[in-house]
């Protein structure tokens, strides 16, 4: 605040690592000031972070048209050995990251390790060059459900690719799940945002908030967070912008931060986690 004469003139002021900003509020403090907060945030993350993601994809554009095919296959493959067992891994897997490349590679199975963990390690892995070579552009309903009766085809034939009919709970948390008579309409309901907001919002920063939204409705009895990571993928692939693996060591933030966004009810909470740590782990593309 600061005062000239006998009037009060109101600001708003938010300090980053770059720069201190500020907003003129006016003589009195507005009644939605929770509300301008969170936009004036959103706002300075944006303008501070989306120079850098589409730099990211600017540099990996040029380096995927210049490598080798064999080699961007190879990294693919790659990122899906890690990525399976990552994802495998945040649900409760205890295979290895080595077992999980025996697998892939070689169908040699690993001891001690459930039957279902190891089918449905493969069928992520079917998921993800179905991905890879997804054609359209658009994600659905028909998509996502396709994708969830190929993960547990061959381990839950009676709840495989198809939407939950009876509420559920968070194991441990407060995050609350929409009742199950909500996950139709509040999926058709994402996709629709989603389509009015990929071309205005930076596809990393759509990911993010496509992935919390659609990890809060959890449609499914089983597989919402490894459905939920694929698309994720499948937002940053289709929009030419480098896939972000998260990894088990990370389970605790990245459930935190989901869990955080929702109590807050500030989705920037989880979307500021999201796009610092692809900045930290798409580096390499913002210092060529």
């Amino acid at each position: 605040m600061r005062t000239k004469g006998k009037q009060d003139y109101h600001y708003l002021t938010h300090k980053t690592s770059i720069r201190q900003y500020e907003k003129y509020l006016g003589k009195k403090i507005p009644e939605n000031i929770e509300t301008i907060i969170k936009e004036f945030e959103l706002e300075i993350f944006r303008k501070e972070k989306k120079p850098l993601l589409e730099k990211i994809k600017k540099n990996y554009s040029f380096h995927t048209k210049s490598v080798d095919p064999k080699i961007l296959k190879s990294k693919h493959h790659g990122f899906k050995i890690t990525h399976t067992y990552s994802t495998q891994r945040i649900e409760g897997s205890t295979m290895t990251l080595g077992q999980t490349k025996k697998l892939l590679e070689q169908k040699l199975s690993p001891k001690n390790t459930s039957v279902d963990d190891i089918i449905e390690a493969e069928q992520i892995a079917i998921i993800f060059d179905q991905m890879l070579n997804h054609k359209n552009n658009e994600i659905s309903e028909k998509l996502i459900l396709l994708w969830h009766e190929k993960l547990f085809e061959k381990t839950d034939s009676n709840n495989a690719g198809s939407f939950r009919r009876e509420d559920v709970a968070p194991y441990m948390g407060k995050t609350e799940y929409v009742l199950w008579a909500d996950v139709i309409p509040d999926i058709e309901g994402l996709l629709n945002w989603y389509k009015q907001n990929k071309k205005i919002i930076n596809p990393v920063e759509l990911a993010s908030r496509f992935h919390k939204r659609f990890e809060l409705i959890h449609p499914f009895i089983d597989g919402n967070g490894r459905i939920g990571r694929m698309i994720m993928l499948w937002i940053l692939h289709k929009n030419g912008y480098p896939m972000m693996n998260i990894e088990p060591k990370e389970k605790d933030t990245y459930v935190k931060k989901l869990e955080s966004s929702y109590l807050q009810s500030n989705e920037l909470v989880f979307v500021k986690w999201f796009v610092l740590k692809y900045l930290r782990d798409h580096k390499k593309y913002i210092d060529e």
